[in-house]
């Protein structure tokens, strides 16, 4: 179905141009499916499941930000110019 007729302003057509399906705007869509979609994931039992995962995630996530080594890239950059060095004598011989 075609949009509701919007006035021409100056001869020019709005830049902002509205998504219509079947004769409605798209946010009314978007709530509909997503209100249906959250009633089925509510009444299926999955969504404690979900909250759980999300939990777990953000703790173990958390765990590791707190466990994980500081300064990293500065051995990093250790590890590198040792490797160099080395390399540098081996190609010497």
């Amino acid at each position: 179905m075609r949009p509701p007729h919007m006035p021409v302003i100056r001869g020019r057509p709005s830049s902002k141009k509205s998504v219509y399906i079947c004769g409605q705007p798209r946010g009314v869509f978007v709530f509909l499916f997503s209100a249906a979609s959250f009633i089925l994931w509510f009444t299926s039992g999955t969504l404690l499941f979900v909250l759980w995962a999300f939990g777990i995630g953000l703790l173990v996530t958390v765990l590791h930000a707190s466990v994980r080594t500081p300064n990293l890239k500065a051995r990093l950059n250790t590890f590198r110019e040792e490797f160099r060095a080395v390399w540098r004598n081996y190609s010497e011989l």
